[in-house]
């Protein structure tokens, strides 16, 4: 008997295929995160209903992003989609969702949510946060909540907040200055739950 190679037959095993590496995965996935098989299940089905919703190509595009979270266009939704985009690829494939939601479980530590929430504010990577890229992220982040500052009343808060943590006046903030300020200020790491469509779970 011969096996006709068909245009179904090709397509069912690009169905296999994609089904297998997904299942390898997932299996990974569930090894180096703090999500269960099951967790994962539900993180796949929010991932894919999310993707889809203006392109149904298997990527969260920023847009789908932002809609998601229900945040406004502005800089706080560019830093997180960019934590979230690890290889900086202009979207988020599913391995990278995961990732970066791993550090909003439960289980997470406080280092990894200190070490997240860092990053955001560290605008080019440096290991440092100055006092321009504090500014910013209140400004926007204040945008987001339809809160109103002066800019002069959140130069006031940026300068009070360095004087606290900034010992050596080098007007710099690094990772383990920022660490103090939360153990000082907890609620700094509040935010580090989400409460949004993409994580409708119990966790």
């Amino acid at each position: 008997d011969c096996h006709l190679v068909t245009p179904i037959t090709t397509a069912m095993g690009g169905f296999a295929s994609r089904d297998e590496v997904l299942r390898k995965e997932m299996k990974e996935l569930a090894r180096r995160t703090h999500f269960s098989k099951e967790q994962l299940a539900g993180l796949l089905s929010q991932f894919n209903t999310i993707a889809g919703r203006r392109e149904d190509d298997g990527l969260i595009d920023k847009r789908e992003f932002k809609e998601a979270l229900g945040l406004q266009d502005s800089l706080l939704v560019d830093r997180i989609f960019r934590l979230f985009d690890g290889d900086g690829n202009g979207v988020i494939d599913f391995k990278e969702f995961v990732e970066a939601l791993n550090v909003f479980h439960e289980k997470a530590s406080l280092d990894e949510k200190i070490q997240f929430s860092f990053r955001i504010y560290d605008f080019d990577g440096d290991g440092w946060i100055v006092k321009d890229e504090l500014f910013r992220l209140l400004q926007a982040s204040l945008f987001e909540n339809e809160l109103r500052l002066s800019d002069d009343q959140l130069y006031e808060l940026v300068d009070a907040t360095f004087e606290r943590v900034d010992k050596d006046g080098d007007g710099k903030i690094g990772l383990e200055d920022y660490k103090k300020l939360c153990e000082d200020y907890p609620s700094i790491l509040n935010s580090m739950t989400i409460n949004t469509p993409i994580v409708e779970m119990s966790l």
